[in-house]
Parts: C-alpha cells; structure tokens; sequence
C-alpha cells in the first residue's frame, strides 16, 4: 500500500476540515507535520493531508468538492 500526499495546507485548522470529510467517507488519511505545529505553534509550515494510493479516485473528487466549499478562505 502506499500513501500519497493529496493536497498540501499552510493552515492546519483547514487540514483537519478536509480530514474530517474523508473520514466520514470512510477513506482513511493522515495529516502529517501536526507535531511540528505543537512544538512550534507559530508558522509551523506545510501540513499535508495523505491518503492510501487506492482511494485516490474518490479523494480527488472530495478535494475538488471543498476546494469549491472553501475558495473564499484562502
């Protein structure tokens, strides 16, 4: 199985939005860096949202679905 970064956030709080989408689609996802942000909570860098290489049909489509959502707030 291999995991793929499917979209890249400067904001975690966002990160975790789309997170919790893929999660109530069943598709499971990581958010990596969330560590960095603890220990240094003031720009804390790239948070990436990654998913297994499988799911990435149905996680482009949910990208695109908040992405329109979402416009507004970057």
């Amino acid at each position: 199985m291999k995991i793929i970064t499917i979209k890249q956030f400067s904001n975690e709080a966002k990160a975790n939005l789309y997170k919790h989408k893929f999660d109530e689609e069943d598709i499971q996802c990581i958010i990596s860096n969330t560590i960095v942000s603890t220990l240094i909570p003031m720009g804390a860098g790239t948070f990436s949202l990654q998913i297994l290489e499988s799911d990435l049909e149905r996680g482009i489509e949910i990208i695109h679905e908040l992405d329109e959502l979402y416009i507004d707030e970057e």
